[in-house]
C-alpha cells in the first residue's frame, strides 16, 4: 500500500525572465525546462491541487501534485504565473512580505491578480531571515509581522509558511502556530507520508539541471530509485551540516557551488513602502 502523499513541487525563479532581484544558478531555471515541465503536468492530466485541497485530503491526491513559488520574484508574474495558467495548473506563491513591491519582486496587483485567478499567497517571512538563529521576539515579527502585512495589503486570509531556506528553529512550528498558521513548507527532499505532518511539509525542489519534463516523471512516479541521486545528495548535505557545523560546511560549500550561487540565507532589508 502506497503510504506517500502527492508531491510538493517548489519553484524560485525562471533565468531567461529577466527583471529578478535575484539570480541563484541553482535555482534559476532556464525557461526552456520550466515550459517543459509545466506542460508535462498538464499533459499527465492529474493537474495540481492547492496546499488547502491537499491538507483537506490528509495529502492523498493522487496522479496531482501541489505547486509552490518561493521568494515572490518579478519572474514569477512574468513566467511562472502565465504559464501556469495556460495549463490550467495553480500554485501557492510565498512572496517575501517586506520586499513586495520593490523592483525585481512581485508587486501587490501580481498577488492581487494570482488570488483572483485561484492561487493561494502564503508567507516566505518579512526579511528572509532564519529562524533557525532568530531571537524569538525577531522570529515573531517575521512570522505574524509578514501575515499581517501580506493580509491588511491583500484583504484574504494568509494560512501558510514557507520556511526561508528551509531553516528552523526548535520553537519554530509554535511561534508559526501562535501566529495563526495552519501549515508550514520547509525545504527537505521528499514525498510526504499519509497523514502528512502539516508543520513540516517536504517538498521537491526543481533545480538547475534537473532538466524538463523528465524531472517531472521522475517526481510524479512516486518512487525512490528514479531520485535515488538526490536523495543521497540531499541526505549528505544535511548530515554533513550537522557533523561539520555551520561555518565549515558554509566555507565547503563555497568551494563547491555554481559561482554566482548564495552560499549564506540571503536576507534584505524590509520595504518601508
Amino acid at each position: 500500500m502506497n503510504r506517500r502523499g502527492g508531491p510538493i513541487l517548489l519553484y524560485h525563479g525562471v533565468a531567461e525572465c529577466g527583471g529578478d532581484a535575484i539570480r541563484d544558478p541553482l535555482y534559476s531555471l532556464p525557461r526552456g525546462a520550466v515550459l517543459a515541465q509545466i506542460a508535462r503536468l498538464a499533459a499527465r492530466g492529474g493537474g495540481s491541487v492547492t496546499l488547502a485541497e491537499y491538507l483537506a485530503r490528509g495529502g492523498a491526491c493522487a496522479g496531482a501534485c501541489v505547486i509552490t513559488i518561493d521568494d515572490g520574484l518579478a519572474s514569477a508574474a512574468e513566467c511562472l504565473f502565465p504559464a501556469l495558467l495556460r495549463a490550467g495548473l495553480k500554485a501557492a506563491v510565498f512572496p517575501v512580505a517586506g520586499m513586495v513591491g520593490r523592483r525585481g519582486w512581485l508587486s501587490w496587483g501580481d498577488l492581487s491578480e494570482m488570488l483572483r485567478a485561484g492561487f493561494e499567497v502564503g508567507s516566505h517571512g518579512m526579511t528572509h531571515a532564519n529562524l533557525a538563529t532568530a531571537a524569538p521576539g525577531e522570529a515573531r515579527e517575521e512570522l505574524a509581522g509578514s501575515k499581517k502585512l501580506l493580509e491588511d495589503r491583500l484583504g484574504a486570509p494568509v494560512r501558510y509558511l514557507s520556511l526561508p531556506g528551509g531553516y528552523r528553529g526548535p520553537a519554530t512550528s509554535d511561534l508559526a502556530a501562535e501566529a495563526g498558521y495552519e501549515a508550514v513548507c520547509g525545504s527537505r527532499f521528499g514525498y510526504n507520508r499519509l497523514p502528512p505532518d502539516r508543520f513540516d511539509l517536504r517538498r521537491f525542489c526543481l533545480r538547475a539541471g534537473d532538466g524538463g519534463a523528465g524531472a517531472i516523471d521522475r517526481i510524479m512516479a512516486g518512487a525512490f530509485w528514479p531520485l535515488a541521486a538526490r536523495y543521497l545528495a540531499e541526505g549528505g548535505k544535511t548530515a554533513g551540516r550537522r557533523l561539520l557545523g555551520g561555518r565549515i560546511y558554509s566555507a565547503l560549500r563555497r568551494r563547491m557551488v555554481p559561482a554566482g550561487a548564495h552560499t549564506t540565507l540571503p536576507r534584505f532589508r524590509r520595504n518601508g513602502g
